[in-house]
């Protein structure tokens, strides 16, 4: 009889194990299968804190999202919440690269952590100069730099057509009757 409710016993608590396992291995799965689908934007911050009172901070990767190929984190559920609903909302501008950088045609990487809010805008700088930069003749700069980022997004369309072209008068299609 002891023996009994040992072995039942051991058993629920194998039972038990094995789901708890089963639970943790697919959770893993589901987060690495996240990550493999976009790159960490903006180095881990959560974009919609830029347009609080606090100011930006970073993310928990317990709450991410993948959007155009960039992979966000967010503080908590609310904030991923607000951030599906609007992506374009919180979003950089000219991507990750400096705005001010662009203005002297130059692409250079932020830092997400040297940012400012204009006109609800979000733009970012690789220095507290370039920022303070911007600062100075932010209507001018801001036209001189969507100039730049227009140009390069017309360049990487063409090379993307270019590109697909190539790959289509290159390629060998096979018929057989």
């Amino acid at each position: 009889m002891l023996g009994k409710k040992i072995m039942k016993i051991t058993g629920l608590l194998f039972g038990f194990y094995l789901l708890t396992m089963n639970i943790a291995f697919a959770e893993s799965l589901d987060r690495a299968a996240v990550e493999k689908q976009g790159t960490l934007a903006l180095q881990g911050f959560d974009p919609t804190t830029y347009f609080n009172l606090s100011g930006a901070k970073l993310g928990n990767d317990a709450f991410q999202a993948v959007y155009m190929g960039q992979r966000y984190l967010f503080a908590n559920e609310k904030n991923q919440q607000k951030f599906a609903n609007n992506p374009a909302q919180y979003l950089p501008q000219f991507g990750a690269l400096c705005a001010h950088s662009l203005v002297m045609e130059k692409d250079v990487i932020a830092d997400p952590s040297i940012y400012t809010i204009e006109a609800g805008k979000l733009y970012m700088f690789v220095s507290q100069e370039a920022k303070s930069e911007w600062i100075k003749d932010s209507s001018k700069n801001l036209i001189a730099a969507t100039k730049h980022w227009q140009y390069k997004s017309e360049k990487r369309f063409e090379q993307i057509a270019a590109k697909k072209r190539w790959k289509k008068d290159n390629s060998v299609e096979l018929f057989t009757f």
